[in-house]
């Protein structure tokens, strides 16, 4: 397992329900901790790319990750969901926590996300529920997230250390 891997972590990844042969996006992927949980969920054709506006963490995710990067498992970009191109590439499943597009301005990246997702493809934005109850937070991520075009499937909270966590399961 991923070394020092936070139960925030933990929780995130498994609450994705990866397919050995999944594509996912991490936005806001930090020193790469959910990436390395990925890549030991994820089977020969499964991939993860993972991208965050600073290069220092891209830099510490590559290091962290450094054989699921060589076997082609990890791709890491140091680059903003708004500068990203990602081409002709479809995700099953694209992931955050604790991003700030998605909270400041949820229409412009979740219209990204949504040209990305696959046809049966989940969005998954997670948020520490730092200073507001983790009902009220789903509340208004689940507003966002409908903003943004897509519908709820779900909405988890989750009793983490330090604080609650709630994740937004939302489908085009």
């Amino acid at each position: 397992m991923a070394a020092n891997a936070s139960e925030r972590f933990l929780w995130a990844v498994d609450t994705l329900e990866l397919d050995p042969g999944d594509r996912v996006l991490e936005v806001g992927c930090g020193h790469g901790v959910a990436v390395s949980l990925v890549c030991e969920r994820l089977g020969l054709r499964g991939r993860v790319t993972a991208i965050d506006r600073s290069p220092k963490m891209i830099d510490a995710a590559r290091r962290r990750n450094r054989a699921h990067v060589e076997s082609g498992r990890a791709v890491l970009e140091a680059v903003a969901l708004e500068d990203a191109d990602f081409g002709r590439q479809r995700f099953d499943k694209i992931f955050a926590f604790n991003v700030a597009p998605f909270w400041l301005a949820p229409e412009e990246a979740l219209d990204i996300v949504r040209k990305h997702l696959a046809r049966s493809g989940a969005v998954y934005v997670f948020w520490d529920a730092r200073r507001q109850t983790a009902s009220d937070l789903g509340e208004r991520l689940s507003k966002r997230l409908r903003l943004g075009g897509f519908s709820i499937e779900r909405v988890l909270a989750k009793k983490l250390k330090p604080v609650p966590a709630v994740c937004i399961i939302g489908r085009v």
